[in-house]
């Protein structure tokens, strides 16, 4: 069964840790597109569906707008009408959440299985609720896993859209696509000078630091580096690169006040005190924690790794796929993705989360 946790109760007591979650590996893998309008979203789906892959996908689409071109676009390429569901009477992070839902369940009950989804946001989509619902709603979450979070960044305009001042309040769409994805595609880099594109990997650096960025023209890439790769998994993240934490301690962009801070501290946490700092963090900062994600070890509970993924408030915690290996270091790792963050604050938090040795 899959454990879920709300932020007003991360876990009332330490027996709560040792939940078993879901196999990951028996769940349909989701992969989310998002990117401002233009940016060659459909595009790449139209990449990934003639790929030679041998994969059966489902493609679900939404348009903001009453017409929907993408469809008939995508349509061209999958080779059964069925496999593509289009959601165009709203934008998904917002209006048709719940169709969504009904989307996924849908592809669920049929009797053709399925190896992968995408799901191709609308250009002016906040990913945040989209990511949502695989955390909030049981059914999809026992059913489904994100496996990735992909953002298409247009290399002539991405910087423009993120530095377009909204109003008090309102979310930069450009920014927020930026800070939740797991992988970017710098696309259309064939329109920019290699300075340009130096400038641009800083700018999205500075707002995420964990994500690969990957240059594309067109949107074509390759496919073993968009399917299939589980990095919606900090651990995973870790896996390939597990000195990704390093190279954030010095942003000097500051774009719409979004930052990444990333917190490696060796030792085991006492479970009691980080609950106590997540559930302080979360209810007094929910709406600019974008993204929060840890790899943990916790006294009292052996070798057992844990994983923390955060999506605003919304919480999803239990025992990583692998355990702590003889011999390596308990390094506990968090990322935190957000607006105004305050690192001192963070790591100070954080630090003291460590068990205190008697």
């Amino acid at each position: 069964s899959t454990s879920y946790i709300d932020s007003n109760c991360l876990a009332r007591d330490a027996k709560q840790v040792t939940v078993t979650m879901a196999s990951e590996g028996t769940k349909i893998p989701v992969t989310i597109i998002t990117g401002f309008l233009g940016a060659g979203k459909t595009t790449l789906v139209n990449h990934i569906l003639r790929g030679n892959h041998g994969l059966k996908i489902a493609v679900i689409e939404n348009e903001f707008g009453a017409v929907s071109i993408d469809e008939a676009l995508v349509s061209e390429n999958i080779k059964e009408k069925e496999d593509i569901i289009s959601m165009d009477n709203g934008c998904v992070c917002c209006t048709v959440r719940g169709d969504l839902v009904r989307a996924l369940l849908q592809l669920k009950d049929r009797a053709k299985t399925f190896d992968a989804v995408i799901i191709e946001t609308t250009g002016l989509a906040d990913p945040a609720p989209v990511a949502f619902t695989f955390f909030i709603n049981p059914e999809i979450a026992e059913h489904y896993r994100i496996d990735s979070i992909l953002c298409l960044a247009d290399a002539k305009h991405v910087a423009m859209h993120m530095e377009e001042e909204k109003p008090d309040g309102a979310v930069n769409e450009a920014v927020q696509q930026v800070a939740f994805a797991d992988r970017i595609l710098l696309n259309k880099i064939d329109l920019v000078t290699e300075s340009e594109i130096e400038e641009l990997l800083k700018t999205l650096k500075a707002v995420n630091a964990s994500a690969d960025v990957i240059k594309t023209t067109n949107s074509v890439v390759d496919l073993n580096v968009v399917l299939g790769v589980n990095s919606f998994s900090l651990e995973k993240t870790l896996e390939t690169d597990p000195s990704f934490l390093d190279e954030n301690k010095e942003n000097k962009h500051n774009l719409t006040g979004v930052s990444s801070v990333g917190i490696a501290v060796e030792g085991e946490l006492d479970f009691a005190a980080m609950n106590e700092f997540m559930m302080n963090l979360l209810q007094s900062n929910a709406a600019n924690m974008y993204r929060s994600k840890g790899v943990l070890c916790f006294e009292g509970q052996g070798d057992a790794k844990f994983v923390f993924q955060g999506v605003h408030e919304q919480i999803n915690f239990g025992p990583a796929a692998s355990s702590w290996a003889e011999g390596e270091p308990r390094v506990n790792r968090m990322v935190f993705i957000g607006r105004n963050l305050n690192r001192k604050e963070l790591e100070d938090g954080f630090h003291g989360c460590l068990a205190k040795k008697n």
